[in-house]
């Protein structure tokens, strides 16, 4: 049992904390230097270097299943398919067979709008085993299926318009049923509020307000009371001057504040602008549990579970709020899993207060850093264990509710949503929301269904069926979950051999060591894969013929008119591999750019941004103009920021930098929020911004204005224009010094449209005009006093927009520098993690979650023996890129009807028909 392992661990760590150097112990990734590959059968690798090794029974189900409900004699599961494609429901019949049977509603691999539109998480079986009642997402329609066909029968609407209320617009989320099954509670994400709905006359007997987004709802033993956990931070609001028929004049051109400012909480007011404000984030309607008297129809207690956001949790005040996600009841206690805060509230229903918060840290080398990621609940019969779903480490978290403290974990697969115990005690059911991963999306062994190549599609989900362990098996998985998600090394273990005192990358964080590199560049792009650029490259693990971007490639426009024979796309991204270091087993954590944004700041997503994420990108975006939901701007899909709602507790790189007293600046990261006007407001901005999103204070104070954000009618040689500007400006020939970090995006490989008049005559143009820039930014670093003290590492936001044959996750990793690797290609297996790992060892940071603490750091990419060569960027093949017919958004000739044709960031048409050229 875990708790029995403490004082070994204990021990462990107290050796870790004494000198000498070589009795520290160092984490790195599991993996070691394998690539990303799904066994079933064994362990499979993920990209995050972590291992999987599921306990049980493995059923293959539907992308993303953040849904799952028994029926009442145990024999049935059935989840809930959020994912791209297909929205879903999965009905797994002989549940405890060696074989049991799925059937897909809708079947096939693409939503049918007429069966299923939407679908979020919320399910439940009347207690006779004939009626599955499935949330209907966006529909704002609960919908009635037969349990024994699969077969529709009806929908619940749950629009409703009164004298004082309008729900006509909803988001029906996760829902309950009454044990005589006649009534329905559920939650409205976006309206705020918890519904009754009777199942015999199919119709809303009442509405009560919640706080805001009410994500979780449990039911109380006597069925007197219902639990909503709310994860909402804000209610977020239009700016009121914003007129969509005049964006360009109306929008702002830079976010309207900083989080925690007294301009966030009290908004702008002043003759020429007026932002409303978003007020204490710790009020009652924020990141808290509500018990709602059935009876009454009326809210009689609010609690707030985990800790606060401004509580001081060893000495770091906490960012982000506690995100309650789920809960499940007894008699005299609510059990509230707090997303952000690794730990499971108790809350005293008699006195109703939180009673003690259970912690749920894997390992005490890990200290205090969170990433488990506690999401769905689930009690034993006998109400002696409680499970919880780590969807950050792959597990199982076993509580004995009696003690109130962490027992064990048990292996699960990619992130575990929600779980279920069978009637008798013997199983438990649980839906993994990433299943074993994607796997390959392209090359000569991969042959794709008709679910097509993107990533969203092919990582499909999975429900284990385990058998109950006792004490001593689950004392064995225990060990097996920890040794999946961290490997610990001695310092003096011989994989470090040459990460002797004159290495620039020190083995650990502290201040006191030495490195030569004082300065990081760290520069983010959109959407590439490894093989697409560098498959060719003879040092790597390529398929040449993926390389569309590499050398000698041929391909003509949309309409054939023009063509282009045995040219190289991107010269300048081949000659920096060949000239400095390249991983070619590095993966992106992250799916698409609404995740990928937020792990490129060093923020892992919580349950609250993955679900909603899928769900988005399946077709589930909320905003309505017309709308007077309050939480109508939520689930907008693709976006380059961190939202407060998802804020970790510990905050995201700005602000570990900022209160470790690092200084940086900010080149278009991090700004970039949905709904945004990126295609038809923002000219030279790039982004133009209509809603209060507040952004993290640090990243408010140090972003350049005069840079512009993702916007494809923008070439990225403009930006490197404004770079170098502001570059000679503060940091040449100004009294400053450059900063130790500075974040740059470079997104025009994100592709777009041909438009030959505005200097791109095909979709690889975009990729020559990213291309041109990151030679040009190296460059002009690499002849400025600071290139002798400087590390560039350039990465890619996720990996969505093309195909490798290794993983669908595999990316982009370079790292350039005087102090890199002449001309190598590492192996080791790297993950966003390992990036911030790097940063942290050489800036001499503490690590900020279980996500960089558990990779393996970027060292292999360094030699002890720098190389001061300058870097001269190669032109673009004119046929491709003519760099003097894309001219920037400040020149009269720049093609501004293009503002308005995008396509938006992560237009899934548009990534799709990329992959299939």
């Amino acid at each position: 049992m875990l708790r029995r392992l403490l004082p070994l661990c204990l021990i462990a760590l107290s050796a870790a904390c004494r000198t000498p150097e070589d009795s520290r112990w160092i984490p790195v990734a599991p993996a070691g230097d394998r690539y990303c590959e799904i066994r079933r059968d064994g362990e499979t690798v993920l990209p995050n270097g972590r291992l999987l090794t599921p306990y049980g029974n493995t059923v293959m189900v539907a992308p993303h299943p953040y849904g799952l409900v028994l029926s009442p004699d145990g024999s049935v599961a059935v989840t809930a398919n959020s994912g791209i494609s297909p929205i879903s429901v999965s009905i797994i019949r002989n549940l405890l067979a060696a074989q049991p049977q799925v059937q897909q509603i809708p079947e096939g691999a693409q939503t049918d709008a007429g069966v299923l539109a939407s679908v979020f998480m919320g399910l439940a079986i009347s207690p006779d085993n004939q009626t599955l009642y499935v949330a209907g997402g966006q529909e704002n329609k609960i919908f009635l299926f037969d349990l024994a066909t699969g077969a529709k029968t009806g929908a619940i609407d749950c629009a409703v318009r009164t004298d004082t209320s309008d729900f006509t617009h909803g988001y029906i989320g996760d829902l309950v049923l009454s044990q005589d099954g006649k009534r329905i509670y559920a939650v409205d994400q976006i309206g705020f509020r918890m519904l009754t709905a009777d199942t015999e006359t199919r119709q809303l007997t009442g509405n009560v307000r919640t706080g805001r987004y009410p994500f979780g709802i449990a039911l109380s033993p006597d069925g007197r009371q219902v639990f909503v956990a709310n994860v909402g931070m804000y209610e977020y609001r239009w700016i009121p001057s914003f007129d969509p028929k005049r964006p360009a004049e109306t929008a702002l051109q830079y976010p309207p504040f900083a989080y925690g400012s007294q301009a966030s909480v009290e908004g702008i007011h002043t003759d020429s602008l007026d932002v409303p404000g978003l007020g204490d984030p710790n009020v009652p309607e924020s990141f808290s549990v509500w018990t709602i008297d059935l009876e009454r129809q009326t809210v009689v207690s609010k609690v707030k579970t985990g800790f606060k956001v401004g509580d001081l949790i060893e000495g770091i005040p906490a960012v982000g709020g506690s995100s309650p996600n789920s809960l499940v009841a007894t008699d005299d206690y609510v059990f509230v899993s707090n997303g952000n805060n690794d730990c499971i509230s108790v809350i005293n229903r008699h006195l109703g207060r939180v009673e003690r918060n259970i912690m749920l840290t894997p390992d005490p080398r890990l200290r205090s850093l969170r990433g488990a990621i506690p999401f769905g609940l689930a009690l034993s019969p006998d109400q002696r264990r409680l499970y919880v779903a780590l969807a950050g480490l792959n597990a199982v978290g076993v509580i004995d509710v009696q003690k109130q403290e962490l027992q064990g974990l048990i292996p699960a697969g990619w992130f575990p949503s929600k779980l279920q115990v069978t009637p008798d005690g013997k199983h438990l059911i649980v839906a993994n929301a990433k299943g074993y991963g994607s796997g390959p999306n392209g090359g000569s062994a991969f042959t794709p269904g008709p679910e097509g190549s993107g990533v969203g599609n092919l990582m499909k989900g999975s429900v284990s069926i385990m058998p109950i362990p006792d004490d001593m098996k689950l004392s064995e998985l225990t060990g097996q979950a920890i040794r999946n998600n961290f490997r610990f090394l001695p310092s003096g273990d011989p994989a470090f051999a040459e990460r002797g005192p004159g290495h620039p990358v020190p083995l650990y964080a502290a201040r006191q060591m030495k490195t030569p590199i004082r300065h990081i560049i760290f520069v983010s792009k959109e959407n590439r894969t490894y093989d697409e650029v560098f498959g060719q490259l003879p040092g790597g693990k390529g398929e040449a013929a993926l390389a569309r971007f590499g050398e000698n490639a041929s391909f003509s426009s949309r309409d054939g008119s023009r063509r282009v024979e045995a040219a190289t796309v991107m010269p300048n991204h081949l000659a920096l591999a060949r000239q400095f270091a390249l991983a070619d087993n590095f993966y992106v954590d992250s799916d698409h750019s609404a995740d990928g944004h937020r792990w490129l700041s060093a923020t892992y997503p919580n349950e609250w941004v993955e679900s909603s994420v899928s769900a988005a990108y399946g077709g589930a975006r909320t905003m309505r103009d017309s709308s007077r939901a309050p939480g109508n701007l939520a689930f907008e899909g693709a976006s380059g920021a961190i939202y407060p709602e998802d804020y970790n507790e510990a905050g995201s790189m700005w602000e570990h930098l900022d209160r470790n007293g690092i200084s940086f600046w900010n080149f278009g990261c991090g700004i970039m929020f949905a709904p945004h006007l990126s295609d038809n407001a923002a000219f030279k901005h790039g982004y133009a911004y209509a809603v209060n999103y507040p952004v993290p204070a640090p990243l408010f104070r140090n972003s350049s204005r005069i840079f512009p954000t993702y916007n494809m009618a923008i070439p990225d040689q403009f930006r490197v224009d404004k770079f170098i500007e502001e570059f000679e400006a503060k940091w040449i020939q100004g009294p400053d010094t450059m900063p130790q970090v500075l974040t740059v995006i470079l997104g025009n490989d994100h592709g777009a449209g041909e438009r030959p008049e505005a200097g791109y005559p095909f979709r690889e143009s975009y990729m020559a005009d990213n291309d041109l820039a990151l030679g040009r930014l190296v460059e002009y670093i690499s002849r400025t006093k600071y290139w002798a003290s400087t590390m560039i590492v350039v990465t890619e936001d996720d990996a969505q927009g093309g195909v490798d044959h290794v993983d669908a996750h595999r990316s982009i990793l370079m790292v350039i520098s005087p102090w890199a690797k002449r001309g190598y290609t590492g192996h080791a297996h790297y993950s966003f993690g390992s990036i911030f790992k790097t940063f942290w060892h050489v800036l001499g940071l503490p690590y900020l979650n279980q996500y960089d603490a558990g990779a393996s750091d970027l060292g292999d990419l360094f030699a002890p023996v720098p190389d001061f060569t300058p870097y001269t960027a190669l032109p673009s093949d004119l046929r491709i890129f003519d760099p003097a017919r894309a001219p920037g958004p400040e020149d009269p000739r720049f093609d501004r009807a293009a503002l308005t044709e995008g396509p938006p960031l992560d237009d899934e048409e548009f990534l799709e028909s990329e992959r299939e050229e």
